[in-house]
């Protein structure tokens, strides 16, 4: 029987660690895929209606945080986070503050 070289030990070792790692991974980004393919636009520009903030229906249309932001300080409104959106949203934010003791 003739002993296995080398290289080949080390190419079946790091296709091992790969599909390993791989799998590890997969989960993750096919929840994020799941998201980013669903359509809804994470970010919503809310403004105020005759009967104040919330009275009229959000403008979901925003795939980018930067967007709604200038869109929401054109129509005097907010952006917010929309809520039917099935993935994470992470949007920058002010930094989070609290006074000195």
């Amino acid at each position: 029987m003739k002993a296995a070289s080398p290289m080949k030990v080390r190419g079946a070792m790091l296709l091992a660690v790969l599909a390993l790692a791989a799998t590890a991974v997969g989960p993750a980004q096919a929840r994020q895929g799941t998201a980013a393919r669903s359509g809804i636009p994470p970010f919503c520009v809310m403004t105020g209606g005759p009967r104040g903030p919330g009275s009229v229906p959000q403008i979901c249309r925003f795939f980018d945080y930067q967007q709604c932001l200038e869109a929401a300080a054109q129509l005097r409104g907010n952006c917010v986070i929309n809520i039917d959106y099935p993935g994470k949203v992470s949007a920058p934010g002010a930094p989070w503050w609290q006074p000195p003791r």
